[in-house]
């Protein structure tokens, strides 16, 4: 079914301001991108050579999830410098960290790093079945061991909970389904999180008024004035529309009409021609009506924006702002009520 797209655009702003990507990064040729590859049954591109992996690519998991496959840390074209560049840029809560030797000092400061920005990491001992002892005394289960102690040791000084590894092998799939559990737990419970952010009234509040708020550069372009002088509010309307991603169809079923904004200037012209006001307040009004319609914290761009109007004539400005805002807000209620009646439908995810 094809989504309409308010819907899909507000599914876009809640879906940034939550996680459905876990990171997987670690040791350079720790078989990362094979173990995804494993993991999602897709194509991530494999290499024989270190360096292999140069930038981000993500992998659809599941239905809701995607594994993003990093470059290896540490290598003389991805610094730890250079990766933490990249960790900040990209909105990913958590990260499988993946070894395949022993823990080195650029592993410490990247795993530091990550505990330090609030991040949740799960460590990988890849190639679990390269784990021989050559002397041929300790056992599989004992090298392990001596493996967890080793991570418990290390990452006690900055990481509160015990920690051990999720030993894995692409080559005899061992602890594989182990790996996919904790996977899948993670998205489920980031999934839920998502569908409580769609359905939560104060996100679509918060989406609607950054609409609002994104509009006002889009509206007072510098055929802003023309617009106004000549009264052809028509192509006002239609970025109004195409900015909250409202269509034809919408407004009639939902307001039984069609609205236009030469309608309320005619309406507020009438409420106008009752009042006297001189060009001070007028000016004033407003000031304050763009201040409050854009939650504009400074006064210079709308000053920037009457001053480039003031050959309409002030006197004559005020309802024309007036009607601008309400055609506005009437676009916002219809966009409002279709996001709510989404809501409802989602709310049976929970």
């Amino acid at each position: 079914m094809v989504q309409h797209p308010l819907i899909k655009a507000y599914k876009t702003f809640v879906m940034n301001r939550s996680y459905n990507q876990i990171g997987v990064i670690g040791q350079p040729d720790a078989g990362k991108s094979a173990l995804i590859n494993l993991l999602c049954e897709s194509k991530a591109y494999i290499s024989v050579e270190t360096d292999a992996t140069l930038n981000t690519k993500a992998y659809a998991y599941n239905d809701y999830g995607y594994l993003v496959d990093f470059p290896g840390v540490g290598t003389e074209i991805m610094s730890v410098k250079r990766y933490k560049k990249i960790i900040q840029s990209i909105n990913i809560q958590h990260y499988l960290y993946v070894f395949s030797s022993k823990i080195k000092a650029v592993d410490i400061e990247m795993i530091r790093y990550l505990v330090k920005q609030g991040k949740t990491v799960t460590f990988i001992y890849n190639k679990a079945d390269t784990l021989i002892d050559v002397s041929g005394i300790e056992t599989i289960d004992a090298l392990m061991h001596s493996k967890n102690t080793e991570l418990k040791v290390t990452m006690k000084p900055f990481m509160d909970m015990h920690q051990s590894y999720i030993f894995t092998s692409v080559l005899n799939h061992s602890g594989i389904n182990t790996l996919k559990e904790t996977i899948n737990n993670i998205f489920d419970a980031e999934e839920q999180a998502f569908y409580k952010r769609f359905t939560d009234a104060e996100y679509k509040q918060n989406y609607l008024n950054y609409k609002v708020n994104s509009a006002f550069p889009k509206l007072f372009t510098p055929s802003f004035k023309t617009i106004i002088m000549k009264e052809n509010y028509d192509s006002l309307e239609r970025t109004l529309m195409s900015h909250f991603k409202i269509q034809e169809d919408d407004i009639i079923e939902r307001k039984h009409k069609w609205l236009k904004i030469e309608s309320y200037v005619k309406s507020f012209e009438n409420e106008k021609s009752n009042q006297r006001m001189n060009k001070t307040i007028e000016f004033t009004k407003i000031v304050q009506l763009l201040r409050t319609s854009f939650k504009m914290k400074s006064v210079n761009p709308i000053i920037s924006v009457i001053t480039s109007v003031f050959e309409i004539g002030i006197v004559n400005a005020l309802p024309k702002f007036q009607a601008i805002n309400k055609y506005m807000d009437e676009i916002r209620k219809i966009a409002d009520d279709m996001i709510a009646e989404e809501q409802n439908k989602y709310k049976q995810h929970l």
